[in-house]
């Protein structure tokens, strides 16, 4: 929350610098995320009188001004199209400073010289809207008569600086400057001067313009409203454009700003109606009725729940309760009687409607931390002094106030021994008392019995942990004592999944493969671009209730679009090369029951190109991988939609897949901006975890030589090999240690439609040396299973 320092001090005096006001708040648990200071921005600018305007002979847009700064007259050269003589404008003189850095020097300009500059609005830190300036081209000109050389910063409000304070949920009472002032009075030992709210009015009740009626009051356990007709419309004065302007805010109008002003300073959010556009004359706080829709002041038609509380009129909704008003309402130049709204609405009925309905606004965000309904009325009060102080319109003396079940006064019996004992430090039961009273509690000390009467603003407080808590923060944690640790900890841990993800990591990391990381919310077009088949359960994706954009709208249900996305990008940059893996959850939604949490699935997907990047390289890397986690893997010929036919395959492990890779299809290539040939697989890694084994006892070295063989068959050319290989590795039991594939051979020497596969075979006994007359039934049995199978014969 933003909030001007000089408003603060309306209330509060803050007699430190900035730095060490930041350090007693945080101290005294308020979070000051930063503060801005733009006094220290802008030095060295003055008030100056344009005496003269003449043009520079070496330029077609440059003009030489003769300006008066009080105690000199400066030649400065300008290219301003607006400058003229007579104005008083801003003038930053030899040395001056500005936002951003920037020093002013005197120099030469064409060859004239130039003793300054003449600023505009937008170099001074200073909006348009806080004053007339014409954009950054235009120089800025008063519109008062102000003393030749006179600073211009409290003029232009920016002898301030801007206070960013970290509110937290338990504390909606800082929401607002009267909250931030109280905890400054208390961190900085001054006092609190809350302003006296007297408001003068005309005869007449509410009832004479609107009838009110509130059929909920489970969900709006207050509402106060105030009349003032004969509303003139018109500009702010320039000290709540300012306040505005320093909390975020946009000036509108009169009317408007002191409804925003009010909810920025005692943390009451209001509406204004303009009762010429109430309908039937009433006004009715209800829940929204079954198939009513409204179309709210950003412009949109929002569809309504019977569940979400509407402020009506006669014929219809004419705002969102706690969240928005309705453009059928508002506040235009031609208004004549308005009503102002206060009001308490249920903190959950406001959250749940501005999440349904995507919403997200000042009021929403402050009803749902909660908004105390007994200092309402003081809120509208408040605006309505406002209305007399800036002649906007003349106040109705009546207030219609519906408060059927006040909130009943909390008191709260404590022990000051057991505040001390819960806090860890000796507290003395009248500091308690100080402490309690400048925080605007009520506290009665009677030995060790201590009654604290809680103010009605606090909500958070509830019971004596609370009172310690607040009597703690201000009497000061630096009063704690260190103190060693008692009890026994438990050692923490690396869960199984994520020691196999390290393990994954590290293997790729030394093999040369890059981590990275995507978003988890994608675009849903993404996964059409893959050619999935239309039953695929990876269409079904996990659509979030309230997306950032349509870009971001869906969880990913495979890691495959993202990585081919990075792909292009290195593609498109001219990166030669590229070997990257990402190891993230993807979302099932097609196997999620109803109103469980989503499913979420971990994978491992590898993305690579370049010379040195090859379909067989990755299915070895996935194999080898494998095989850390003592998974023995067959390689099957089937792959995903998005991978070339001829160059893909999946990685089985008994008759389930855990991995699949290939080449990345032409059409998803067109479909990604893959202007090169890429490689891409994706690993189950729940799979993966299930069938992991532990590492067994160790095998000590072989004491035996093994006896190697060599064989060559011939067999049709649309035979597996990797299911030849499995074959032989069954059929060399117990004996055959190893079995590999070294040569596939296509020529003249082989039939057209055959080919020569050629592998390796390691026999090794671990008891004995074998002979040849223990191998060659083995061998032979062997070849005649792949003949059997096959058809496959031994070469010749």
């Amino acid at each position: 929350m933003k909030v001007s320092k000089k408003w603060i001090e309306q209330y509060a005096a803050i007699p430190v610098d900035v730095e060490e006001y930041k350090r007693k708040m945080v101290m005294h648990g308020t979070g000051v995320e930063s503060i801005e200071d733009m006094a220290a921005q802008v030095t060295g600018v003055v008030v100056g009188r344009i005496l003269s305007v003449a043009k520079h002979e070496a330029s077609d847009h440059l003009v030489i001004c003769r300006v008066d700064v009080g105690d000199e007259t400066l030649q400065i050269v300008t290219g301003a199209p607006n400058v003229a003589a007579g104005q008083l404008v801003p003038v930053a003189k030899d040395g001056a400073c500005l936002p951003g850095g920037k020093r002013i020097k005197a120099g030469i300009l064409r060859g004239a010289a130039s003793q300054g500059m003449l600023c505009s609005g937008p170099e001074l830190g200073v909006p348009a809207e806080l004053y007339t300036s014409v954009g950054d081209e235009g120089i800025l000109i008063f519109q008062e008569d102000y003393p030749l050389g006179a600073d211009v910063r409290p003029i232009l409000g920016i002898d301030d600086a801007v206070v960013d304070f970290d509110i937290l949920a338990n504390r909606p009472d800082c929401q607002c400057v009267w909250g931030v002032a109280r905890e400054t009075a208390v961190a900085l030992g001054t006092a609190f001067h809350k302003p006296d709210i007297q408001v003068a009015t005309v005869p007449g009740a509410v009832e004479d313009f609107v009838h009110i009626t509130v059929q909920d009051d489970d969900l709006c356990p207050r509402y106060v409203g105030r009349v003032v007709k004969n509303v003139r419309i018109g500009p702010s004065p320039l000290w709540l454009r300012a306040a505005l302007h320093a909390a975020g805010m946009r000036a509108i109008n009169n009317i408007v700003d002191i409804t925003n002003y009010v909810m920025l300073e005692t943390g009451h959010p209001m509406h204004a109606f303009n009762l010429a556009k109430v309908r039937g004359g009433c006004v009715v706080v209800r829940r929204a009725r079954p198939g009513e829709s409204i179309r709210t002041l950003d412009g949109k038609l929002r569809e309504t729940t019977p569940d979400m509380l509407m402020i009506a009129d006669g014929q219809g909704p004419t705002g969102i309760a706690g969240v928005m008003g309705g453009e059928e309402s508002e506040i235009t130049g031609d208004t004549g009687d308005l009503l102002f709204e206060c009001a308490a609405f249920d903190r959950t009925s406001i959250r749940l409607t501005s999440r349904a309905l995507g919403m997200r606004t000042e009021a929403s965000g402050r009803f749902e931390k909660g908004v105390c309904p007994a200092t309402a009325r003081e809120a509208v009060d408040r605006a309505c002094q406002f209305v007399n102080l800036l002649g906007a319109g003349d106040v109705v003396a009546g207030v219609y106030d519906h408060y059927p079940n006040p909130a009943p006064t909390r008191r709260i019996a404590c022990s000051v021994a057991r505040i001390s004992r819960r806090a860890g430090v000796d507290i003395p039961g009248g500091e308690m008392v100080r402490i309690l009273a400048a925080l605007h509690f009520e506290a009665a000390l009677a030995g060790d019995d201590l009654a604290v009467t809680v103010p009605a603003f606090r909500q958070d407080v509830e019971g004596e942990a609370d009172i310690c808590e607040e009597v703690l923060r201000i009497y000061g944690y630096e009063h704690l004592r260190a103190t060693a640790l008692r009890g026994e900890t438990t050692p923490g841990g690396r869960s199984p999944r994520i020691r196999a993800a390290d393990q994954a990591k590290a293997l790729l990391w030394v093999l040369g493969w890059h981590e990275i990381m995507n978003f988890s919310f994608v675009s849903p077009q993404l996964i059409d671009r893959l050619g999935l088949g239309q039953d695929d359960p990876r269409r079904r994706q996990l659509r979030l209730l309230n997306p950032l954009g349509e870009d971001t709208s869906v969880m990913r249900a495979t890691l495959a679009p993202s990585m081919l996305q990075t792909l292009a990008l290195n593609q498109s940059r001219n990166n030669p090369a590229a070997r990257l893996f990402e190891l993230a959850p993807v979302f099932d939604a097609a196997g999620r029951e109803p109103g469980a949490l989503p499913v979420e699935r971990w994978r491992l997907c590898l993305g690579a190109y370049g010379p040195d990047c090859d379909f067989f390289g990755l299915r070895d890397l996935l194999l080898h991988l494998l095989g850390r986690f003592g998974i023995r893997a067959r390689v099957t010929a089937e792959g995903e939609p998005y991978h070339h036919p001829g160059r893909a395959a999946s990685l089985l492990a008994g008759e389930d897949a855990v991995a699949t890779l290939g080449e990345a299809h032409p059409d998803t290539r067109a479909a990604f901006g893959l202007p090169h040939r890429a490689l891409l697989a994706e690993l189950d890694m729940d799979a993966l975890l299930a069938r992991a084994k532990p590492m067994g006892a160790v095998k000590p070295l072989p004491r035996f030589p093994a006896v190697t063989r060599d064989m060559a068959l011939v067999m049709d050319e649309d035979v597996p090999v990797g299911d030849v290989l499995a074959l032989v590795a069954r059929a060399g039991r117990p004996l055959l240690e190893k079995a590999d594939v070294f040569d596939v051979f296509r020529g003249a020497q082989v039939l057209v439609g055959k080919k020569s596969v050629a592998f390796s075979l390691a026999f090794r006994a671990a008891d004995r040396t074998l002979s040849d007359t223990e191998v060659a039934p083995l061998f032979g049995a062997i070849v005649a299973a792949c003949a059997e199978q096959f058809g496959a014969v031994l070469r010749a």
